[in-house]
């Protein structure tokens, strides 16, 4: 199996307005999509909102996320997958699609670093 990395965006305000008990019923979605998934899990992490760039051969670093973007990314998970295509059909799975959010499915390059 190849692993994929699923990168989670979504608005920057998703749970800005919801209760604790909303907050918590979205992290127990995530827990049981991860339970469905199974041995295809990998690992996964969210991500807080605050961050830096840095850019270049000047390594210029500026903060973001910036406000002018609609959406933010909010996490990762890595999953194992046969292909690309089997790895998309199970992003569709992910809670974040309820709150309006989006999946970008990359394939996770295999070197072997020395």
């Amino acid at each position: 199996m190849n692993k994929y990395m699923l990168i989670l965006f979504e608005s920057g305000d998703s749970y800005a307005n919801m209760t604790p008990e909303e907050y918590q019923k979205e992290i127990n979605a995530h827990g049981q999509w991860i339970a469905e998934l199974g041995d295809r899990y990998d690992s996964g992490e969210p991500l807080e909102n605050a961050s830096f760039s840095v850019r270049g051969k000047d390594r210029m670093v500026t903060d973001g996320p910036f406000i002018e973007a609609k959406e933010l990314v909010s996490g990762f998970y890595i999953i194992k997958a046969k292909s690309l295509e089997e790895a998309t059909e199970l992003s569709k799975g992910c809670p974040i699609l309820n709150l309006g959010g989006s999946v970008e499915v990359r394939p996770v390059m295999h070197i072997e670093m020395k």
